[in-house]
Formats: C-alpha cells, sequence, structure tokens
C-alpha cells in the first residue's frame, strides 16, 4: 500500500466511521419506508392470498423467485474476492473484500426473504425442516427445492463466520483506538471490545487466526461453485424446454459473480468517496475488478450463442421454437436486450480509459444488474409461459404488488449496507497492514527454532486435545515462562522486532513471545511453531459432515419410503448434495470451534498488553532466570527497541 503507514490506514478506516452527516439519516429514513411500504404489501398479500400477486397458471413462480435467484447471485462475488483470490493470492483484493463480504451477507438475507414471500403460508415452513415429528413428515432430499434450502443455509452460515473471523483483528484495533479516544465507557468501545472476544495480536493467536482463514477460504471456495449450480438445478431438473439443460449450473455461476462484481462496483464507487477512502480503494482496485467482469462476460457471451445453437443442433422441435418464442415473440425486447446489458456494455471494459473512469465503472455496473436482473425475470417466466401445450402458453407482467416488494427488497439490502459501512471497519486494515508488513520482511531470511523449552503440541497430544482439552490445558503452559523474570521490548516495524529476537536467540534466550498488529510468518518460523492444530478440529468437522448428511438423506427416505419416478427410495448419487453440504456447514463451525478454543482470551499469552500493538507497533516479550536479566537487558539494549519494560 505505498504512501500509507499503519496508523494511517487505521485512521482513514476510523474516521469512515465517525459521526455522518444529515444526509446520512436521511436516506436510511427513505430506505426504511421502503421496507415498511414493502412488508405493508407483503401483509396485504398473506391476508387476501397468492391471488393479489399476478401470479397464475401456467406460470407458477414468477418474480418472487426471480429476486430470489438475483440476490442469492448477488452474494458470489463476495465469497470469489474474498476466498477465491485469497487463495490465488491476488492482491487487489486487500482494498475491496470486506465490503463484498458485507455484500454477500445482506444480499443472502434478502434472498431469504423471497421463498417465505413466495410462500404464502410462511407460518407453516416448518412442514419443510428436517426434524422427529408426529406427522411423521421429512423432505424429500431428491427435491432440487430441498437441496436449495441446504445450499442458501450453508452459504449463508459460512460466509457469516468467514466475514466474522476477518474482522477480528480489525475490531481489535478498533476497540483500542476508541478506549484511547472515546474513553472505555463509550458505546462503540463496548461495542468493539464485544465482537473483538479478547484479540491481543498475540503470536499463539496469529498462528492459529492465519490456519483457520486458510481452511475457510478452501472451504468457502466450492460453495461458490455449489450454490448457484444448485440453485440452476431448480430448473434444468425439470423436463421445460429452456430450462432442462446442463449448460445452466455454469451459466448461472458465471451470471450470478457477474451481476455480483458490478454490484461490488456501484457500491465500492460512492462508498470510497463519501468514506474518504480514496488513498485505500484506488482506481487500480477498481480497474481489476472491471477486468474480472471481463472474464465473466466471455462466458455470458458465449452461453448466449450456444444456446439457439443447441435448440437447432439438436433437432427437438420444442427446444427450437421455445428460442423462436424469445427471439420474435412477445419476450423479445427482453430477450436482446440482455446482450446489450450483459455483454456488449460490460466490454467496453476493454478500453483502459473506460476500465479507469469512475462514471463509466459505476455506468455499467448498473447496466450489468439491470440486465442480470432481466435475465432472472425471463428465464423463471418464460419456460413455464411457452411449455409443450400451445393452448396453454400464456404471458407474465408483475403487478405493482410484486414490483413494491421488490422495490422494498433493494432498501432492505442497501439500509443494511449503510449501517455496515457506518459501523463496521469498510475495508480490512489487516490485510492492508500485511502488505506494509512482508515490504518491512521481505530481506529477513529466518530459519525455524530448534530449541524451546515449551513447544506446541505434538499431533498425538493434538489429537487427545479433541477428546480431553482440560487435560492439555492442564500440561502445556503459555510460551514464555512468565513465572520468572521478564523484559519487553517496543519495535517501530515488523523487521525490527525479527532481527531483535534473532540477537536474542543466538544469546541462548529461548523464552520468547512478541505481539503484532499483522501475522509475522517469519517471526514464527524463527520462533518454531508447530502448525496449528486447528486442522484436526476442520477435518474432524467435515467428515461428521459428510457422513451425517448421507445419514439424514438416507434415514429420511427409508421413514418415507416415497418412491419418485420408478427409482429406489434411496438414491445415492442426490444425497452427495446433501452430504457434501453437511460436510462444508460443520468444518467451518468445527473451524471455528478450534479457532476459539486455542486463541480466544482463555488460550492466549499473558505478557503485559498494550494497545498500540494493535495498532503500528511491535512488541517482543523475553523471560529468563533471575541470574541472567543483567545480561537479557543488555542485548535488548544493543536491539535498539523504541521503548523497555520490565517485570519481575
Amino acid at each position: 500500500m505505498p504512501n500509507l503507514s499503519y496508523h494511517q490506514i487505521d485512521d482513514d478506516v476510523l474516521r469512515a466511521t465517525g459521526r455522518p452527516p444529515v444526509t446520512y439519516f436521511l436516506v436510511l429514513l427513505v430506505l426504511g419506508a421502503g421496507i415498511l411500504l414493502a412488508a405493508g404489501l407483503w401483509l396485504y398479500q398473506v391476508k387476501f392470498g397468492m391471488g393479489a400477486a399476478n401470479i397464475h397458471q401456467p406460470i407458477d413462480w414468477g418474480v418472487y423467485i426471480a429476486n430470489f435467484v438475483f440476490w442469492v447471485g448477488i452474494a458470489h462475488s463476495g465469497t470469489l474476492i474474498s476466498a477465491i483470490l485469497f487463495l490465488v493470492r491476488a492482491r487487489f483484493r486487500d482494498s475491496v473484500s470486506r465490503a463484498t463480504e458485507a455484500m454477500t451477507i445482506f444480499a443472502i438475507m434478502t434472498a431469504g426473504l423471497f421463498p417465505l414471500v413466495h410462500m404464502g403460508r410462511f407460518w407453516v415452513i416448518y412442514y419443510i425442516l428436517p426434524y422427529p415429528s408426529q406427522r411423521e413428515l421429512w423432505p424429500n432430499f431428491i427435491s432440487p427445492l430441498v437441496w436449495d434450502v441446504l445450499a442458501v443455509s450453508t452459504y449463508f452460515t459460512v460466509s457469516m463466520i468467514f466475514f466474522y473471523i476477518g474482522l477480528i483483528p480489525d475490531l481489535a484495533s478498533f476497540r483500542d483506538r476508541c478506549e484511547l479516544t472515546l474513553g472505555r465507557d463509550h458505546w462503540k468501545t463496548k461495542l468493539y471490545r464485544l465482537l473483538a472476544g479478547g484479540w491481543s495480536g498475540a503470536g499463539s493467536q496469529w498462528r492459529h487466526y492465519g490456519r483457520s482463514y486458510l481452511y475457510f477460504s478452501a472451504l468457502a471456495t466450492p460453495l461458490v461453485i455449489s450454490v448457484h449450480s444448485i440453485v440452476s438445478w431448480d430448473f434444468a431438473m425439470s423436463q421445460l424446454p429452456g430450462w432442462h439443460t446442463t449448460l445452466f449450473a455454469p451459466y448461472f455461476v458465471a451470471g450470478a459473480i457477474h451481476s455480483g462484481l458490478a454490484l461490488a462496483l456501484v457500491l465500492l464507487i460512492p462508498m470510497r468517496r463519501f468514506l474518504k477512502l480514496e488513498e485505500i480503494v484506488r482506481i487500480d482496485h477498481l480497474e481489476a475488478v472491471a477486468k474480472t467482469i471481463l472474464v465473466t462476460t466471455a462466458i455470458i457471451a458465449y452461453s448466449y450463442a450456444i444456446e439457439p445453437f443447441m435448440a437447432w443442433y439438436g433437432g427437438n422441435r420444442v427446444e427450437a421454437q421455445y428460442m423462436q418464442y424469445l427471439a420474435f415473440g412477445t419476450m423479445a425486447p427482453v430477450y436482446w436486450s440482455l446482450f446489450f446489458f450483459n455483454v456488449f456494455a460490460p466490454l467496453a471494459f476493454v478500453i483502459r480509459s473506460v476500465r479507469r473512469s469512475v462514471r463509466a465503472l459505476f455506468a455499467i455496473g448498473i447496466l450489468v444488474n439491470v440486465g442480470m436482473w432481466l435475465e432472472r425475470v425471463m428465464i423463471v417466466t418464460s419456460a413455464t409461459g411457452h411449455d409443450f401445450m400451445p393452448h396453454n402458453w400464456s404471458f407474465y407482467l408483475p403487478n405493482p404488488l410484486e414490483i413494491g416488494i421488490t422495490i422494498g427488497s433493494f432498501c432492505f439490502f442497501f439500509f443494511f449496507y449503510l449501517l455496515f459501512a457506518k459501523l463496521l471497519p469498510a475495508v480490512p486494515t489487516t490485510d492492508l497492514k500485511a502488505e506494509i508488513g512482508e515490504r518491512e520482511t521481505h530481506h529477513l531470511s529466518v530459519e525455524p527454532g530448534k530449541t524451546l523449552p515449551l513447544r506446541a503440541a505434538s499431533a498425538s497430544r493434538e489429537w487427545r486435545a479433541l477428546l480431553f482439552p482440560h487435560r492439555l490445558r492442564e500440561r502445556i503452559k503459555p510460551r514464555g515462562g512468565f513465572d520468572m523474570p521478564q523484559i519487553t521490548g517496543v519495535y517501530a516495524n515488523g523487521g525490527a522486532l525479527i532481527e531483535a529476537a534473532k540477537k536474542i536467540k543466538a544469546a541462548e534466550f529461548h523464552q520468547l513471545d512478541f505481539f503484532s498488529p499483522v501475522r509475522l510468518a517469519k517471526m514464527e518460523r524463527l520462533l518454531g511453531y508447530d502448525k496449528s492444530p486447528v486442522r484436526f478440529w476442520t477435518l474432524a468437522g467435515a467428515l461428521t459432515g459428510l457422513i451425517g448428511g448421507f445419514a439424514l438423506a438416507i434415514g429420511t427416505a427409508n421413514v418415507n419410503s416415497l418412491i419418485v419416478g420408478g427409482k429406489h427410495p434411496v438414491s445415492i448419487i442426490p444425497y452427495c448434495i446433501v452430504g457434501f453440504e453437511g460436510m462444508i456447514l460443520l468444518g467451518s463451525l468445527a473451524n471455528l470451534s478450534g479457532f476459539i478454543f486455542y486463541s480466544w482470551p482463555f488460550r492466549r499469552s499473558r505478557m503485559p498488553y498494550d494497545a498500540r500493538y494493535s495498532r503500528n507497533m511491535f512488541g517482543l516479550a523475553v523471560s529468563c532466570e533471575a541470574g541472567r536479566v543483567g545480561e537479557l537487558r543488555a542485548v535488548f539494549a544493543e536491539t535498539k527497541p523504541e521503548e523497555m519494560k520490565e517485570r519481575s
């Protein structure tokens, strides 16, 4: 992050959460009014029935399901930027990942409303939940609608955990800063203290944090592909022309990322201006997002081209007449507009000046989202309105009630996004600081530590910790020998910290621990940290979820003994989806549990904490025998710390 320091990043991001202007509250008021209007329309629909909406035979799915598919798609870009680009070490993600992660959370929340709206009698939703009851009614796990429930709920849970884990170090920095500027009793200080959960930035915490975040990324990555693939199977598993195609899974995933990245531009551009984050969210980052949109544009263009080709090449007359209906029938204006909105408009990003124009990025982002919403409405309503029987053909237009609820969903999304932008760090300060830390330490070569009197738990002891965690806590004391005298040095950067640790270890002092505002992998290697045992928790949770998913599906199938399509009640292939979602869900929950167990306050280092460690300073604490305190003090003086503290 050129021309920025640790404290500048903190100051810029914390300033963005300051007291907002009056216009902010006015916008919230307008959005809140839109939400209340939509809620009123929904209650009207609940009272008078689904006939109040313009959903009729044979079009049983209307704009509500189109909105559901659209918002689930919007949610995909957050995980793409945060998880996939983290795994491939794409640097431009650092400035935009937090905003897109928040977009993911609120988009899934919005999407989750529409199955309830579409259901009509939402108060009987418990009929479809998998739990033992006197009715002995279990969901049919062969149904793609049940797959949908599992996929979206899993995606929401994992995304929430992933979002929160990434926030923890930033919340600790905000906690310390607010305590200094606003006082310990201010409501913001209390909020950040609660959410930070005792994070101190000790080396032992960073060790588990880094491994846990990596596993969350690895678990969330297949969800990006699976969730919208499963949403597409709501359509593709049917026999209707226009729906029954193997193209839908990659087509829906690409479209989801396409619309999500476009909305990310729409959100990031005004956010960086009104929160004054231009130096952090730079035009280079927006240009990188635009380049990624070019990739999804190519996939969308291929899908649009291959669909009529396959209708012609396949020789299916029903498919051919359906494509003729799209191209020349009542749906033609929508069909042809998609090429402009979703292909030709974003293709302008091949021109560098367009990619680096804030106005062009914002305008094209809006056009793409208009196009993707129209595409979802066309997909949902056109196939059911133009099926195998000509006498059954119909046309659908949403009525004012449906339009009002749709507008309310956008108000719902933007309302929560505005709250996020003012209450939580809008950009990941820790990731931005990590780039500075890498520059400070890239020239240093570090050999792993070899002689540590207090080593981290071995693999066998880590396995025993799963069954007997209280015994492990009794046997392994925190690193650092806190019953001995201790000297702490405070350093201005990570490079100085590592050099000081090397000198102190060379002087045969081995009881070391450190504090840092960022993760320092070289420091962890120097101190001889083993791999985090969080990996065993994640593996155990994933295997439990995989086995449990299959057991749940097979068990309920045997209870119901439903014969669908002449097939045996137990169908293993569809149950792979249930097992996969269970594996990801329980693997993520176990990962979170392991991280909490090893990193929360009762496991953290007992070194004297300084609020500056979460901001821009680094601390190195060394313990030794009482007879070597003078020698240790002399070695510390040679490392030239900014400050030294002693504890006897």
